[in-house]
């Protein structure tokens, strides 16, 4: 009897060592947000700003809405914005198809980011991409007002179009580097200088 029982316990014992263990999932981190359908309602509630992929939130986002229920999985054929904590988000048709890229800088130029899953010097990581759009383009630099994307390896040249009448800002910035932060500050004092000629 003492080597039946003895058998049971190694037994249940070994099954339950070689279970898959299941990876933990944090809960997720609900924040007051919105976002707009595609006949122009905005619904307000919580979007997570967790997601187990940090890139996700270019593809799809989860949403709570004010009335209750449950997280439910967003994408963008039933959302054309959204936004949470100050960072906006757009459709646009990308080389993945419909994606959300964020605004980084409002105004006359804006510039967006999109980050997703590819390789960093030959590794898993994630590449980012940026986009440009001058909302005031017209005559033959007309096409500047659709989104378009831009170089991360020759952006200072690709954004030389949209930031002509402003050489000065547009030549301080680092041929050979994309510096984000800088980036932004060039494009947001691009923008300043338009804002006080429209006053």
């Amino acid at each position: 009897m003492k080597k039946l029982l003895s058998f049971i316990f190694a037994t249940a014992a070994l099954t339950a060592v070689c279970q898959p263990k299941k990876a933990p999932k944090m809960a997720p981190v609900l924040a007051e947000g919105y976002y707009v359908t595609a006949k122009n309602d905005t619904v307000r509630g919580q979007v997570q700003t967790n997601p187990d992929d940090e890139t996700e939130i270019y593809r799809q986002f989860n949403f709570k809405a004010t009335a209750g229920g449950k997280v439910a999985t967003i994408s963008p054929k039933k959302a054309k914005a959204y936004g949470f904590e100050g960072r906006n988000f757009i459709q646009i048709n990308g080389e993945e198809g419909d994606i959300y890229i964020e605004r980084l800088a409002q105004g006359r130029l804006n510039f967006f980011e999109y980050k997703f899953n590819g390789k960093v010097n030959g590794y898993p990581g994630i590449e980012i991409a940026y986009y440009a759009q001058d909302t005031h383009a017209e005559g033959e630099l007309v096409a500047l007002k659709d989104i378009k994307k831009i170089s991360s390896k020759f952006y200072k040249r690709d954004l030389k179009p949209y930031m002509k009448d402003q050489p000065m800002i547009w030549s301080d910035l680092d041929k050979f580097t994309l510096d984000k932060p800088a980036l932004v500050n060039a494009i947001n004092e691009f923008n300043r200088f338009y804002v006080i000629a429209a006053d």
